[in-house]
């Protein structure tokens, strides 16, 4: 695709833009982001934002409707799954400092129901510091008190705030874990999981070891992936009997969007 370097971006350019991503196989709503992302710096920079044209808004429902929903058919990570991710990261780690790090993020992941950018960085050169920071940590005694500093429904930056008392069952207490984890990083600034060298665990790696990790459970036919430990926080708040209200304030939902993440807990 060869458009010319001009601004504002006109409707004929932005619907080729759109015709190239939907080519690409990319969903209406990833598409209509990125179409948003294009509008703002039109507005930044003074220019007019033709990203919300009747054209191209028609475009992007008529590919919603051809393709239809795709169902979310991925499992939920449960604390029977996490105690056995406890028991194998150190066939799937290189040292104790690893193994402390991964232990530490998985059980933050789950007991926060974290979505994946809250957690830990994007990609090896991430210096948004959108991720967890050494700061945005407090550990005391009896449990650990963690800043949020922006997510997906926290456009604006105020941020929030989770708390997380110490589990019963202590080898998937979040506390330990992260006592564990500080006393191996120790106190530097930067992202808070971050390897010994000091640079950042990414989405890429945390993944690439849980998956590791998942397979040597041998779990079959089941679809994990970084949404797992959310969706696991949700389901089993959902299974233990917790209301409506305390299940979305566990995942900071506002809407009722959170049902989307109940399903069933797998038998591990």
């Amino acid at each position: 695709m060869h458009l010319e370097h001009t601004w504002p971006a006109s409707v004929e350019h932005l619907q080729q833009f759109s015709v190239a991503l939907h080519r690409k196989g990319l969903a209406s709503g990833t598409i209509q982001g990125k179409l948003a992302a294009v509008g703002f710096y039109a507005k930044a920079n003074g220019f007019r934002d033709f990203s919300g044209d009747f054209r191209i808004r028609k475009m992007l429902e008529g590919w919603s409707r051809e393709k239809g929903r795709i169902k979310d058919d991925r499992t939920p990570i449960s604390p029977a799954i996490l105690e056995r991710l406890g028991e194998l990261w150190g066939l799937v780690c290189r040292d104790d400092y690893e193994k402390a790090l991964l232990q530490a993020a998985a059980l933050i992941a789950f007991f926060g129901a974290m979505r994946i950018s809250e957690l830990v960085a994007l990609g090896k050169g991430d210096v948004s510091r959108k991720a967890l920071q050494f700061e945005d940590v407090i550990v005391q005694e009896d449990q650990v008190i963690i800043r949020i500093r922006r997510s997906k429904a926290d456009q604006l930056g105020r941020g929030s705030q989770l708390m997380m008392g110490r589990c019963s069952r202590e080898s998937i207490c979040p506390v330990k874990a992260v006592k564990e984890f500080v006393g191996f990083r120790g106190a530097e600034k930067g992202y808070f999981f971050q390897h010994a060298d000091a640079s950042p665990l990414t989405k890429y790696q945390f993944w690439k070891l849980t998956g590791m990790a998942l397979e040597r459970i041998g779990v079959k036919n089941m679809k994990f992936g970084t949404y797992s430990f959310r969706i696991g926080a949700a389901s089993t708040a959902a299974a233990l009997g917790y209301s409506v209200e305390q299940i979305k304030h566990i995942g900071r939902w506002s809407s009722n969007c959170y049902h989307k993440y109940v399903r069933q807990i797998p038998n591990v």
